[in-house]
């Protein structure tokens, strides 16, 4: 169980939610609890019947709460201010509220945050924000670089030649993000984020060379801070007959679970005069197609087809 207090919340994300503190700011203490197995929402548009912690107040929500009759007016604020589970409302797009929504929020005790933004902005930033302290992040040994925009997992066994590998791919623009223990976090369903641990995202380790600072000898852009994993390349030792094995169409293809969630993994064979670099950009480039639906196996046995039917003729 992780709590965050609405004064955190506050001074952490109050520039990047443009947030300002209208009412209950005594009650600043009042805290976001978090669980993993936690089955309600945590923040979402004002609901009474299944109440998050954090309830958003929008236009159109301001206008069904004036829309009522006093009485059932006085019933649904105390209503919404008497759960004992609401740590928070947020009135976003910057509307006005009325009097009596100040007064409930200083009587029970509830702070009331005001954003310029728009609801789904705020509600889809703090379920990221949200996600990320609940996620247990793990680490794996490889290389974690930007190639060609995609965040790419370099991994293989120790004399594989995956650091020589990278410092290639940085001379030849790409920029490196972690080196030998990068770190991954899970921010949402189908998204994973990597980033080095500690500020060292600059150095990369090289047999024969030792420690290289990338940074130093390419340039602030040869580094970046983080990038969300889409894809892991294998680099393995391989026999000749390991060779003959491999699928000449499709390649050497499979999928790596981390944190629950698939990550396509592409094996690259390393053997003496095979250019890693150009074999990797490669792989990424297909992968981009791939997800674009395009397979570049099949629309050659198409073609085959088409060819072998049109011979028949």
């Amino acid at each position: 169980m992780i709590k965050l207090s609405i004064e955190e919340l506050f001074e952490n994300h109050a520039n990047s939610l443009g947030l300002t503190w209208l009412a209950g700011q005594k009650s600043n203490q009042r805290a976001l609890v978090l669980e993993q197995d936690q089955k309600l929402a945590n923040v979402s548009y004002l609901n009474l019947i299944h109440p998050p912690q954090i309830q958003i107040i929008g236009t159109h929500e301001l206008a069904y709460l004036n829309s009522l009759s006093t009485d059932f007016y006085k019933n649904t604020i105390t209503q919404l201010f008497k759960n004992s589970s609401l740590a928070c409302i947020i009135v976003v797009d910057n509307p006005s509220i009325s009097p009596a929504l100040r007064k409930a929020a200083e009587h029970y005790k509830v702070p009331i945050l005001t954003s310029t933004l728009s609801g789904e902005f705020v509600i889809n930033y703090l379920y990221t924000t949200i996600t990320k302290l609940l996620s247990q992040p793990v680490t794996l040994h490889g290389v974690f670089m930007d190639v060609l925009g995609m965040g790419v997992l370099i991994m293989g066994d120790s004399g594989t030649g995956k650091s020589e590998l990278a410092l290639e791919l940085v001379s030849r623009g790409h920029r490196l993000i972690a080196d030998d223990a990068p770190e991954f976090s899970k921010i949402s369903p189908q998204t994973i984020v990597g980033t080095c641990p500690s500020d060292m995202n600059a150095f990369l380790e090289v047999r024969g060379l030792g420690i290289l600072n990338v940074q130093a000898l390419f340039g602030d852009s040869a580094t970046k801070k983080d990038k969300y994993l889409r894809l892991i390349v294998q680099l393995r030792h391989v026999t000749s007959i390991d060779l003959k094995n491999i699928d000449r169409l499709q390649g050497d293809n499979r999928v790596r679970h981390i944190l629950g969630t698939e990550i396509p993994e592409v094996s690259l064979p390393v053997a003496p005069g095979r250019n890693l670099a150009v074999l990797l950009e490669c792989a990424v480039r297909n992968y981009s197609l791939k997800s674009q639906d395009y397979n570049a196996a099949d629309d050659f046995c198409e073609k085959q087809r088409q060819l072998m039917l049109n011979n028949q003729v």
